[in-house]
C-alpha cells in the first residue's frame, strides 16, 4: 500500500478533536433538552434556538472572510438537505419524545449509523470493511443494552417508535446525501442556510401544536429554560452542527456516522449530573461496547497487509 493509501485511512488529530466536541456537547444535550422542554413546549422551544445558531453560523463565514451567498443552482440541493437533516430529524424526534421515554428515544434515535452505512453502499459505493463491520455490531449491542428491560415501551408506543426510526432514516440520509452532493459551498454559509430553510417548516408548525404564544411562553420561563435555550444555540446549535456537517463532508460516512454513537451514552451519564439519575450495569456494559466500537473504526492498524483495500470512499 502507498503512502498516500496509508495517509487515507488514518484519522486525523483534528478529526478525532470533533468526534470529542460532538460527543460531550450533544451528549450533555440531552438532559439539557429535558430541561428546555419542561418550560418551552417542544416546537416552540426548538423554533426559538436553530434561527440564531444559523445567524451565529453565517456571522463566522463573514468574519472568516467567506461569502455568506448561495449560487442559484445549488438551492435546490441545499433545500433537500435542510429537509432530511434539519426539518425532518428535528420535527420527528420532538414528537417520538412526546410519547416514549426520553433517554431511551434518544437511544432509539441513534440508530442513525445503520442506515447510514447501508445508504452509503448504496449511493456511495463505500466499501464495508471488516473493521466497520465490527465497530458497527460492537455500537449497536451498547445500544440494544441500553434499551434492555424498556424495549416493552416501544411495543406500547408504536408511533413513538416510527416518529424515532424515521428520524434517524432521515438523518442517515441526509448525511449521505451531504457527502454525495458536497456543494461547493464554505461549511458555516452551507450550514447556516440549512438551519434556516429546516427551521420555516418548524417556526410554521409551532402554533398549530403549541397552545401558548411564543412571546407568553418565553416571559415566563426561568433560569433553567434560558441556560437550555443558550445551550442549545451556541453550543449544540452552532459548534456541534458545524462540527457534524464538517465531518460529514470531509470523512467516510460510516466513520462519521459511527462517530455519534457515543452521544446517546454520554447522555445517559449526562443525566447522572444534571438530573440525579443513576447508571446501572446496562449503563456500564453499554458504555464499554461503544468505546470499543469507536477504537476499532478510528484507530489505525500497526501493520496493513499489501492486499487490504483502502477505505477512501469511491466517489
Amino acid at each position: 500500500m502507498t503512502s498516500a493509501r496509508r495517509a487515507a485511512r488514518r484519522l486525523p488529530a483534528s478529526g478525532l478533536f470533533l468526534v470529542a466536541v460532538l460527543t460531550l456537547v450533544w451528549g450533555c444535550n440531552w438532559p439539557v433538552l429535558k430541561l428546555g422542554v419542561t418550560e418551552l413546549a417542544p416546537l416552540t422551544f426548538r423554533g426559538a434556538t436553530l434561527p440564531f445558531a444559523a445567524l451565529g453560523l453565517l456571522l463566522a463565514a463573514r468574519l472568516s472572510g467567506d461569502s455568506i451567498r448561495i449560487p442559484r443552482e445549488h438551492w435546490g440541493k441545499v433545500l433537500a438537505l435542510a429537509l432530511f437533516n434539519i426539518a425532518a430529524w428535528n420535527g420527528l424526534i420532538l414528537f417520538g419524545v412526546q410519547q416514549m421515554p426520553a433517554g431511551r428515544s434518544a437511544i432509539l434515535a441513534y440508530t442513525m449509523p445503520v442506515w447510514t452505512v447501508l445508504f452509503g453502499m448504496a449511493l456511495l459505493h463505500e466499501p464495508l470493511s471488516r473493521r466497520k463491520i465490527i465497530g458497527l455490531v460492537l455500537g449497536m449491542l451498547g445500544m440494544a443494552v441500553l434499551l434492555g428491560e424498556d424495549v416493552r415501551h416501544i411495543t406500547g408506543s408504536p408511533m413513538g417508535t416510527l416518529f424515532m426510526l424515521a428520524a434517524a432514516i432521515s438523518w442517515a440520509f441526509g448525511t449521505v446525501l451531504l457527502r454525495r452532493w458536497k456543494p461547493p459551498v464554505p461549511q458555516n454559509t452551507l450550514t447556516g442556510w440549512m438551519m434556516i430553510v429546516g427551521w420555516l417548516p418548524i417556526a410554521i408548525a409551532a402554533p398549530f401544536f403549541d397552545a401558548k404564544p411564543l412571546v407568553d411562553e418565553l416571559a415566563s420561563i426561568g433560569a433553567r429554560g434560558w441556560f437550555a435555550i443558550l445551550y442549545n444555540i451556541f453550543l449544540a446549535g452552532t459548534v456541534a452542527h458545524w462540527a457534524w456537517f464538517y465531518m460529514a463532508r470531509t470523512l467516510p460516512v460510516a466513520v462519521s456516522s459511527l462517530s455519534s454513537l457515543p452521544v446517546p451514552v454520554v447522555g445517559v451519564f449526562a443525566g447522572v449530573f444534571v438530573l440525579g439519575e443513576t447508571p446501572g450495569a446496562q449503563e456500564w456494559i453499554a458504555l464499554a461496547l461503544v468505546v470499543a466500537a469507536l477504537f476499532i473504526v478510528l484507530s489505525e492498524p500497526r501493520e496493513t497487509r499489501s492486499t487490504a483495500a483502502p477505505l477512501v470512499p469511491d466517489d
